[in-house]
């Protein structure tokens, strides 16, 4: 990996223009220096884990560079070298038996097990962790509307294991990558419905060689067509791992344009869409930075003029609706409206902390 991050630094000093786009868009690198800068002097521990992973610098570089990999080698490095305690960071991580999304279902009596599972279907949910553990409601419609429209009979109730990529933790992601392939093919399952762009994109890439299809709930679901009547003005957050190909971001717009909703769009969208402060662990490392970035989109989402912020990945949802911003704006999931189940996410994060204070 040290070659990997001297290569990585090398590249990134050799093609940068130093023009200050990248600086412009991101508030990491705003406080910090051009990224040609931190590869001459090298990079700080705190810097590779201030780099919300979110390749917005990548997405207005004229040339189309990012330093990104060279943030993520440098969390390699660190890992290696340890100079981070991993155990720290275990509350985390899906691999550990006690991280704070097992322990939140089990406090709260969340569970899937009485869904009906048929071991011969080879078609699954693969809701997430973060939607399965803080919106059960909105989980269940959705596993429900698949088993009537496909046939789907499973659920898997596994994270993706991103966390352990984004930390630099590697040879504990490729161990959770093996174990869910094994899983995956073990059970005969080939196609596996995701609702979240991070599990999509990343499964999509861990499972390219085993023939598994992934789909987004947005190509399989029928969702009603202008079933209501006076729906609020809704803007929408596009969430970062969506930021090039953009296939969530042009379904859901689809889908809430066909369901009747006027959409107002944010100066900020797409490929320019910034993080939602959660990307790449920051928060947890970064939490001011995370907070400004949170501030920033809901008051860019304020002057729009909509009653409700709407995004399709639950993570930025719980990010938006953790804040009080004295405000009549709203923060839903995008299935929320095209479902129909209303989930309150007000004080998810505070249930959350709750349990540890205890």
């Amino acid at each position: 990996m040290e070659n990997n991050l001297k290569k990585e630094t090398e590249k990134i000093i050799s093609e940068c223009q130093e023009c200050g786009l990248c600086s412009n868009g991101c508030n990491f690198l705003a406080e910090s220096a051009s990224p040609a800068e931190i590869a001459r002097r090298g990079i700080t521990l705190e810097e590779a884990y201030g780099c919300a992973l979110c390749a917005k610098c990548k997405a207005v570089c004229p040339f189309g560079l990012s330093p990104q990999p060279m943030f993520q080698a440098r969390r390699v490095k660190a890992i290696q070298n340890q100079e981070l305690d991993q155990e720290e960071f275990n509350y985390f991580m899906p691999d550990y038996e006690e991280n704070v999304m097992n322990v939140y279902r089990q406090y709260y009596h969340i569970d899937y097990r009485d869904l009906e599972i048929d071991e011969s279907s080879d078609t699954y949910f693969f809701p997430g962790c973060t939607l399965m553990t803080y919106s059960p409601k909105l989980t269940r419609e959705i596993y429900s509307r698949l088993h009537k429209k496909l046939g789907c009979r499973g659920i898997l109730t596994e994270c993706c294991g991103l966390p352990l990529h984004q930390m630099g933790l590697t040879d504990r992601a490729q161990r959770y990558t093996d174990f869910l392939i094994e899983k995956i093919t073990g059970h005969g399952i080939k196609r596996l419905i995701t609702a979240c762009p991070n599990c999509y994109y990343l499964l999509r890439e861990t499972l390219k060689s085993t023939g598994v299809e992934i789909l987004t709930i947005y190509e399989v679901v029928d969702f009603p067509d202008n079933s209501q009547g006076n729906l609020p003005k809704c803007t929408i957050h596009d969430s970062c791992p969506d930021r090039f190909e953009g296939i969530f971001a042009r379904q859901t717009r689809a889908a809430l344009k066909n369901y009747g909703v006027e959409i107002v769009e944010m100066a900020n969208i797409l490929q320019d869409s910034p993080c939602c402060g959660s990307g790449g662990q920051i928060s947890h490392f970064r939490p001011d930075l995370a907070d400004k970035l949170v501030h920033n989109r809901l008051e860019e989402a304020k002057h729009t003029g909509a009653q409700i912020l709407v995004s399709y990945c639950l993570s930025c949802v719980l990010n938006f609706a953790r804040i009080d911003i004295d405000s009549e704006l709203t923060v839903r999931h995008v299935l929320n409206l095209l479902l129909g189940v209303d989930e309150d996410y007000t004080d998810v994060k505070k249930q959350a902390a709750k349990i540890f204070a205890e």
